[in-house]
């Protein structure tokens, strides 16, 4: 298959298909695009493993630019961060939404779990999932090897989130399944379904028992 073909398959994803990556097959759980005033655009698609982990795919383009010029990421919620200032120690978390919103300056470096990440760019734009739309500020930071970069997205009423991103190849992904997970969800009802018509009818069963034998 041809990487063209191979980046097409991936971009068409939606919720209820499946793809394997890195030898783990992942079911996507949702799909959402996040677009700014520049012409930039984010497609993100949420990986769910049969374990519970969870992974964003991400990918990135801008409409002004060649179709190639794509890059795709693979993403993931950073738990229980404190971000610092390297000056100070100072853990600025708590405080950091407010600054966002108010088009503050970005740091121009912070720490988190003791590694520095330089301030690169800040966006803002519309972020459409599922049946939502809402808006969202990001600062992006790279680390000094321009590896890995952190996220720190800005929602409404207070929320913030940070992800830990890296830069993947589509060559990575394969086994891309349309609409398994929805069928297998399918089956699971039909089957409780099925169990619920069999308990009730040996509840009936027993009712007329009762009613003919006393």
């Amino acid at each position: 298959m041809s990487i063209t073909d191979a980046q097409k398959q991936l971009q068409d994803m939606r919720a209820g298909d499946r793809v394997r990556y890195h030898g783990v097959d992942w079911d996507i759980e949702d799909y959402s695009t996040y677009r700014d005033t520049e012409g930039y655009q984010t497609d993100e698609w949420l990986l769910k493993s049969s374990g519970g982990t969870e992974h964003y795919l991400l990918r990135e383009y801008d409409s002004e630019e060649p179709s190639w010029l794509v890059t795709w990421y693979i993403s993931n919620l950073v738990q229980n961060a404190r971000l610092l200032v390297p000056e100070s120690k100072q853990n600025i978390l708590p405080e950091l939404w407010e600054r966002m919103q108010a088009d503050s300056i970005p740091y121009p470096e912070l720490q988190l779990f003791y590694k520095s990440y330089y301030f690169e760019s800040d966006t803002e734009g519309k972020y459409e999932s599922t049946n939502k739309t809402q808006s969202r500020i990001t600062w992006d930071y790279w680390d000094k090897d321009h590896i890995t970069n952190l996220a720190i997205e800005a929602f409404p009423q207070g929320k913030i989130e940070i992800y830990s991103t890296k830069i993947v190849k589509i060559e990575e992904f394969s086994h891309i399944q349309k609409g398994v997970v929805k069928k297998s969800s399918n089956l699971k009802l039909d089957a409780s379904l099925f169990g619920e018509l069999v308990i009730a009818l040996m509840v009936l069963i027993v009712g007329v028992c009762m009613m003919i034998f006393g």
